[in-house]
């Protein structure tokens, strides 16, 4: 009477097999996420508030100015009413009578305060990673809020 052979040589056989199958299951899924996250379209900023801004002079030309000033006015006129949204930190609502964020660009203001280009570059940011117009300005209120201090 013959013996079977035990099956000791097929199950190895079966578990590479499955071990393989697994294996190829996997580098498939990474080789399609790769794909994913390679082709995934940027997000479009969901920011572009509607309605009527606050400030209502014009914003001075960014012509006026050179390098990092330059770009937050013209920031401020690609975004003004994110922009128009934002309380200004350097307080120059009391010092100066300034209604927003906005007004500091209506004028040389915004081209002397650190604080001002600070706000709009951060703002501007967060507006390109698709922030919300709320998002944005929690953002810059837990960012710059600072106790004001008469001078």
């Amino acid at each position: 009477m013959g013996k079977k052979k035990s099956g000791k040589k097929s199950s190895a056989k079966m578990s590479k097999k499955r071990l393989s199958s697994i294996a190829l299951g996997v580098l498939v899924c990474v080789i399609v996420a790769g794909v994913y996250v390679g082709t995934k379209p940027k997000a479009q900023p969901v920011a572009p508030a509607t309605g009527f801004l606050i400030e209502t002079r014009p914003i001075m030309s960014d012509a006026v100015f050179t390098g990092r000033v330059a770009q937050a006015y013209r920031i401020a006129a690609e975004i003004p009413k994110v922009i128009d949204s934002l309380f200004c930190y350097c307080y120059c609502k009391k010092n100066h009578q300034h209604k927003t964020l906005l007004t500091c660009y209506t004028n040389k203001h915004g081209s002397k305060c650190d604080i001002c280009l600070g706000e709009v570059f951060y703002a501007y940011e967060l507006y390109n990673q698709g922030k919300t117009l709320d998002e944005i300005v929690i953002a810059v209120d837990k960012k710059f809020y600072r106790p004001f201090r008469r001078t």
